[in-house]
């Protein structure tokens, strides 16, 4: 049968012993590492007990008004486009519109403002190579007619001013202007979510999600890449090309044996988890179902396109070519995870979906719908990919395509005669 005996070649890899090593590493060191002990309820008179999102449009408009504000007073915006930090200065068009903006929002004219200048501390700093002043902007009024509807117009267009990527981009206003200190109560109220609402093993299963997400949106692509070139290596190719068995077959029995095998080592680490949780939670009423069931539609796109990238590129270009477009994406896609906020902040195109916390419920379920189209979307993205790999290789197969070479003889750079 092909499928098995693609999975015994998968097996019997180096690349495939590399993988699990790696993916047993990230989740020991990281899930295992931070879940070894069991989450009591919080003891008052405490001195901290976190954070939580408050979708109180009040608090939004408020702290980001005094946010833009005080990057305004600075000319020094931070920015992260495609995820990479970037300290972004208007000129002074640009800046006449963020004033007017700021006047919008606050009610405040351009003397009102100056004088909040004025009696705002100076803060100056260098980070090596610049030298930067910054504002302690304290307060700054919100007009009582600004509605939330306006004031969200007012922001996208400050973040298309600033060229994206900022605080103020609609979709991260409510994760990065409503984060408010929790009380003794509101830390109650979080524990007893875990306990009750996510059954404890929701919470530990977004946890585990989110760590074991970051390796599986990477390493994939080198189990992927080193088995589609190790035919052309092995010279391997004449041999499958004059099967009579269809490329479709072919191109996606390896690509379903791919997924299958790298699944189960990550399948036997949820097991593993799970009954930690049974030791440690004995006693209480856990939901068993989604410990197995959210990782799984939580990390599977990952596998899944990190594989069919593999595949594509491999055909395409070649295995290093696949590696490499996979790093830059997987690179990308963690940076704007983070800068975005780690829990409570999944977009619709994120690739990793990240939620490092066992708390902060409402949160992760305040963009559980994003959640949910970004893991079918790629899905999509890989069944396509796959697809396309399908049509390279059958053209491979007849002869009428060889690859694309980027180095090397009869590359594309190499200069012709």
């Amino acid at each position: 049968m092909l499928f098995s005996k693609e999975c015994k070649k998968i097996l019997h890899s180096f690349t495939y012993i590399l993988y699990c090593a790696l993916v047993i590493l990230m989740v020991v060191s990281q899930y295992f590492g931070e879940s070894d002990g069991k989450v009591y309820p919080p003891v008052k008179g405490g001195d901290d007990y976190g954070y939580k999102i408050e979708e109180d449009h009040d608090i939004i408009m408020s702290s980001a008004t005094v946010a833009l504000t005080t990057e305004y007073f600075a000319n020094r915006y931070v920015c992260y486009p495609f995820g990479f930090y970037k300290a972004v200065h208007l000129n002074n068009k640009e800046q006449a519109e963020v004033e007017k903006y700021i006047s919008e929002l606050s009610g405040l004219d351009s003397k009102e403002l100056i004088d909040i200048k004025n009696n705002s501390n100076i803060y100056n700093y260098t980070d090596g190579t610049h030298y930067y002043s910054d504002y302690n902007v304290m307060d700054v009024p919100v007009s009582e007619t600004l509605t939330y509807e306006r004031f969200t117009e007012i922001m996208g267009d400050v973040d298309d001013i600033l060229g994206g990527g900022s605080d103020y981009a609609v979709e991260s206003l409510v994760v990065r202007f409503s984060r408010i200190p929790m009380t003794y109560e509101d830390a109650v109220e979080d524990y007893n979510e875990l306990i009750e609402d996510d059954k404890i093993t929701g919470a530990y299963a977004r946890l585990f999600s989110d760590y074991a997400g970051i390796v599986l949106a990477i390493v994939p692509v080198f189990v992927a890449a080193a088995l589609t070139a190790a035919d052309r290596r092995r010279k391997m190719n004449e041999l499958i090309y004059s099967r009579k068995t269809s490329s479709f077959r072919l191109v996606f029995t390896r690509y379903a044996s791919l997924v299958t095998m790298m699944f189960i080592p990550v399948f036997l680490l949820i097991v593993i988890a799970f009954v930690q949780l049974l030791s440690m939670y004995s006693g209480e009423k856990m939901d068993m179902s989604v410990m197995f069931t959210l990782p799984t539609f939580w990390l599977l796109p990952n596998i899944m396109t990190a594989s069919a990238i593999g595949m594509l590129v491999t055909e395409l270009f070649s295995g290093g070519a696949a590696i490499l477009v996979q790093f830059v994406w997987w690179f990308m896609g963690l940076m704007m995870a983070g800068t975005a906020g780690l829990d409570g902040m999944i977009g619709k195109y994120t690739f990793i979906c990240r939620h490092n916390s066992l708390g902060m419920r409402r949160a992760f379920f305040m963009n559980w719908d994003n959640f949910v189209f970004n893991r079918i979307f790629y899905i999509i993205i890989s069944l396509a990919a796959a697809v396309v790999a399908v049509l390279i290789y059958d053209m491979k197969r007849g002869g009428r395509f060889d690859g694309i070479r980027l180095f090397g003889k009869n590359s594309i750079f190499r200069r012709k005669a």
